[in-house]
C-alpha cells in the first residue's frame, strides 16, 4: 500500500470542502506556502471557480489573501499594485501572552480567547463597530483573527492603525500624563473604565495588597486617606467614579511630600492593564499590505480549519472539537509518536500517546504529524 503524506489528506479535504473566498476576490493578492518550498505571492484569481481549481491542484500547506484591495494585485512591486484600501486586521495568538511557553495547547487557546473577547468588547463599546463590521475567525493555529470591514477603516494609514493598536494594548497610560487631562477625558472609553476600576479598588481596599506595596507605611497611608483635602476626605475622592483622581493625588502628594498614592496608583494601573488589554500582534494591525489566512483553509501546522465564527458563539467555541474537518473524522490511522509522551483532548476524547505506534482517529494523526511529533505508518 502506498504511504500517504500530509499533503494527500489536505488534498482530500479541499476536494470535498469549498473554501470561502473574501469579497472582491479579484482585487486581492493571493499567497500560499506549498508543502515543499517557500512563500509564493502576487497571485490573482478572478472568481471562486478559479481559486477553487487552483487550491485543488496545488494543495497549499498554508493559504492567504491580502487584507488590502489593489487595482493590480498580481504585480510584484507593491508601489505598482495601486493600493485602494485595506481591512483592519487583528491577530491574537500565544506569541505575546505572558507564560504561554508553560501552557498546554488547550490552555493557550483558552487564554487567547479571553484576549479576543476583550478586543471585541473594545471594538464595539469604545469604537462603535457593530457585529456586521466585525468578522471573526479561529486561525487554525493558536488563536483568532478579527477583521474590521467598514468605510471608517479602509483608508487608514499605518500610523492611524498603530494608534488603534496602542489603545487596545493600553499603551502609553502613565500617571504623569493622566494628571494633566481634563475631567471629561475620564467619561469615555478606556479611561472611564480605569477611573471606575480605581474607585472599586478603594471601595474594597485589600489590606494585604496595600501592605505588600507600602510595607511599614501601611498605617500611615490608611491615616492619610482619612485626611481632608478641599473639604473632602481623600478616600472619598478616590471612590468617586466621576472625579479625576490623578490631579487630586498629585496635589495631595506634593503638599504632604509623600509618594504613597503614586505607588498605589502605579500598582492599580498595571493590574488594570493585565485584566483589560488585548494582546494583539501589532505589526499585523499596522501592515496595510498584510496577508491573512483564507477562511476554511487548513492551517499547515495543525490540520485544523480557519473557521468563521459568530461573535456570540465565541465563549462556547472549542477549536479542538469544532475546527476538526469532518473528512478527518471518518478514518483511523497508525502513527509513530516520536516523543516520550503526547497528550491532548480532541473531539471530546482524551489521548495519551507514548513513544511508538498507535492507531488513532485520522484527525489526531494529521494534527500530530502537522506539529511534528509523529510520522505516518503505512
Amino acid at each position: 500500500m502506498e504511504k500517504l503524506e500530509l499533503r494527500d489528506y489536505f488534498r482530500d479535504y479541499y476536494v470535498k470542502n469549498p473554501i470561502k473566498p473574501p469579497d472582491l476576490l479579484f482585487q486581492r493578492e493571493i499567497g500560499y506556502i506549498p508543502f515543499n518550498g517557500s512563500m509564493v505571492r502576487h497571485r490573482m484569481y478572478n472568481n471562486n471557480i478559479e481559486i477553487e481549481r487552483f487550491v485543488k491542484k496545488i494543495v497549499p500547506r498554508h493559504l492567504y489573501y491580502s487584507s488590502a484591495y489593489y487595482r493590480h494585485p498580481e504585480i510584484t512591486r507593491m508601489q505598482e499594485k495601486e493600493w485602494l484600501g485595506a481591512e483592519l486586521i487583528f491577530d491574537l495568538d500565544a506569541d505575546h501572552i505572558e507564560g504561554a511557553n508553560k501552557m498546554t495547547y488547550a490552555q493557550i487557546l483558552d487564554e487567547v480567547k479571553k484576549h479576543t473577547l476583550r478586543l471585541i468588547n473594545v471594538l464595539m463599546d469604545d469604537f462603535g463597530f457593530t457585529e456586521d463590521n466585525i468578522h471573526l475567525y479561529f486561525s487554525g493555529g493558536r488563536g483568532y483573527h478579527v477583521h474590521i470591514e467598514s468605510d471608517a477603516v479602509y483608508q487608514l494609514d499605518s500610523d492611524a492603525r498603530r494608534e488603534i493598536g496602542d489603545y487596545i494594548r493600553i499603551e502609553g497610560i502613565n500617571i504623569d500624563d493622566l494628571k494633566n487631562l481634563d475631567d471629561d477625558f475620564f467619561n469615555y472609553g478606556i479611561l472611564k473604565k480605569l477611573n471606575n476600576y480605581i474607585s472599586e479598588f478603594y471601595e474594597n481596599i485589600d489590606e494585604n495588597i496595600i501592605k505588600s506595596i507600602l510595607g511599614r507605611n501601611y498605617n500611615n497611608y490608611i491615616n492619610y486617606l482619612q485626611k481632608y483635602f478641599n473639604g473632602k476626605k481623600i478616600i472619598d475622592f478616590f471612590t468617586d467614579k466621576s472625579g479625576n483622581k490623578f490631579k487630586i493625588m498629585d496635589s495631595f502628594d506634593a503638599k504632604n511630600k509623600i509618594t504613597y498614592n503614586r505607588d498605589i496608583f502605579k500598582y492599580i494601573i498595571e493590574n488594570f492593564k493585565k485584566g483589560n488589554l488585548a494582546e494583539i500582534d501589532e505589526p499585523v494591525t499596522t501592515d496595510i499590505h498584510r496577508l491573512i489566512r483564507f477562511p476554511l483553509s487548513l492551517h499547515g501546522k495543525t490540520g485544523l480549519m480557519v473557521k468563521p465564527l459568530k461573535i456570540d458563539y465565541l465563549r462556547d467555541f472549542n477549536p479542538l472539537n469544532e475546527a476538526i474537518p469532518d473528512v478527518f473524522k471518518e478514518k483511523e490511522k497508525i502513527i509513530n509518536i516520536k516523543i516520550n509522551k503526547f497528550e491532548i483532548t480532541m473531539n471530546n476524547e482524551h489521548f495519551i500517546l507514548g513513544n511508538g505506534e498507535h492507531k488513532v482517529p485520522l484527525y489526531v494523526a494529521v494534527f500530530t504529524n502537522a506539529i511534528g511529533v509523529s510520522d505516518f505508518v503505512t
